[in-house]
């Protein structure tokens, strides 16, 4: 049988038709789940359509043991984006399919939305527009990011890129991560610390790590506990690494000032979290810039074409 492509991807060529073209020029016949901003698959969909493809471009739909059981030609898993959490990979090695990512390309993006949220929570930004807008003429407090302590919970690629971002800002920033790179946090001005002094010493604690699978929550109500009154805490990274019962605990008491959260142990997230004016919840969209998504979509299909080719770079390859 000839080689195919599936698309899996709800969001493909939504904004620009780099991707497509790309496809189109291949010669390899392909299928689309949808064009441009539609459903996430449903795991029935992805069996009904890609139900012959030997390549799908994946989104963050779940490929289990029971769906690639259900795959049989599957023989590569390229994803749009760098986690690869919904892919089981011990079965996927098992099977001899191949799973790629997109794993530099998002860095920029998500870094630069984990400035947004260190400075429009340092200076009270939306409770202070939404008083203004309730007609009010009432100044909060706020702080300065210079002379702030950030402290990173992981630090590889995106880790590293949102370090680099702080450094005009005049911030202390210290970092943990058990595989840290101690020459790279030298020349970026981090220190690299145990878990105990980032907690106790972070103004803001933004969380950059990778989940682990079976990895339980990494910050619940004894880190958050364990952090300084007034903290703020972001996560960018993985729903659900951030036990969001607990934050609402600590919001209520006080003890953590602020939080913007990107992510979510199930989504969409529809809990209280929404009440509080000092937090920032976005629908996961860290990565969801035209530029971002463009590149991403491009380098998953060139990895898909790579594959048919023969090579999958060795970078952008997880299994």
């Amino acid at each position: 049988m000839t080689e195919r492509i599936f698309v899996g991807l709800s969001t493909f060529v939504e904004f620009g038709r780099s991707p497509l073209d790309l496809l189109e020029r291949s010669g390899f016949p392909f299928d689309v789940h949808v064009m441009g901003k539609g459903k996430r698959i449903t795991t029935e969909e992805l069996l009904t359509k890609g139900a012959d493809a030997t390549v799908i471009v994946a989104g963050v739909e779940p490929y289990d043991v029971k769906t690639l059981a259900s795959l049989p030609r599957l023989r590569c898993i390229s994803r749009v984006g760098v986690g690869v959490d919904a892919i089981d990979l011990a079965e996927a090695k098992r099977r001899g399919i191949a799973v790629a990512n997109t794993p530099t390309i998002p860095s920029q993006a998500v870094a630069e939305m984990a400035l947004a949220c260190f400075l429009a929570l340092s200076r009270n930004l939306r409770a202070q527009a939404n008083i203004l807008a309730k007609g009010r003429w009432d100044r909060l407090s706020a702080h300065l990011l210079s002379g702030r302590t950030i402290g990173l919970i992981g630090f590889g690629r995106i880790g590293q890129r949102v370090a680099s971002l702080c450094r005009p800002f005049d911030a202390r920033v210290i970092a943990h991560d058990p595989f840290g790179d101690q020459s790279i946090a030298g020349s970026l001005g981090v220190e690299l610390v145990d878990m105990r002094a980032l907690l106790s010493s972070g103004d803001i604690v933004s969380l950059h790590a990778s989940r682990q699978p079976g990895q339980s929550v990494l910050l619940g109500d004894a880190e958050l506990a364990a952090m300084k009154p007034g903290v703020v805490v972001v996560n960018l990274a993985r729903g659900g690494m951030l036990d969001e019962d607990a934050l609402v605990r600590s919001l209520r008491s006080g003890h953590v000032a602020g939080a913007a959260l990107d992510v979510f142990a199930h989504e969409p997230y529809q809990g209280p979290l929404g009440e509080f004016e000092q937090v920032i919840l976005t629908p996961h969209v860290s990565t969801l810039t035209v530029e971002t998504r463009v590149a991403m979509e491009v380098e998953a299909v060139e990895n898909a074409l790579a594959f048919l080719a023969g090579s999958i770079p060795a970078a952008r390859r997880v299994v």
